[in-house]
């Protein structure tokens, strides 16, 4: 009789221990495939970070505070840009994109102004009816702080 109790007490516990192993073995694989996907992950951030960089050094190069060769040239790049800005919009107010890239009629709005470096702008605009690019050339007047403009490219598209 103590025979028979000790085999079976023993038998249950040979079932609960390898439940208990079969178990953890479930819970360890399921563990083990969230790590991976978490790693997974996290080099795939690591990968989208890397790339964000490298755009955004791109990015910097072509203006005018990014570029490290045009601190000699340009001393204030920030007010220059905005002076540019300005200007640009003040003369669409008065109708001068109009003169200097050849588009049909209506009224375009300036939309984006990327200044590139010391000589170049880009900048975007659109109507109601169309939207554009052009890439700008501008040159600083020797009498005052005024800018002359020149359309280097531009094109025109309908919406």
């Amino acid at each position: 009789m103590k025979f028979k109790i000790v085999f079976y007490l023993f038998l249950f516990v040979c079932i609960v221990l390898f439940y208990q192993i079969f178990n953890t073995n479930k819970i360890l694989n399921h563990q083990d495939e969230l790590i991976q996907n978490q790693y997974q992950k996290q080099l795939q951030l690591k990968d989208s970070l890397f790339k964000l960089k490298r755009f955004q050094d791109t990015f910097s190069y072509f203006s005018l505070k990014g570029n490290p060769n045009l601190n000699q040239i340009v001393l204030e790049p920030v007010l220059q840009e905005s002076e540019l800005r300005k200007k640009l919009l003040e003369m669409n107010a008065k109708g001068g994109l109009n003169e200097l890239i050849d588009m049909p009629s209506g009224r375009f709005l300036i939309d984006r102004v990327k200044v590139i470096n010391d000589q170049w702008i880009l900048i975007g605009f659109q109507s109601d009816k169309n939207w554009g690019q052009a890439l700008l050339e501008y040159k600083i007047r020797s009498v005052g702080d005024d800018y002359d403009f020149k359309n280097v490219k531009s094109f025109i598209k309908s919406l």
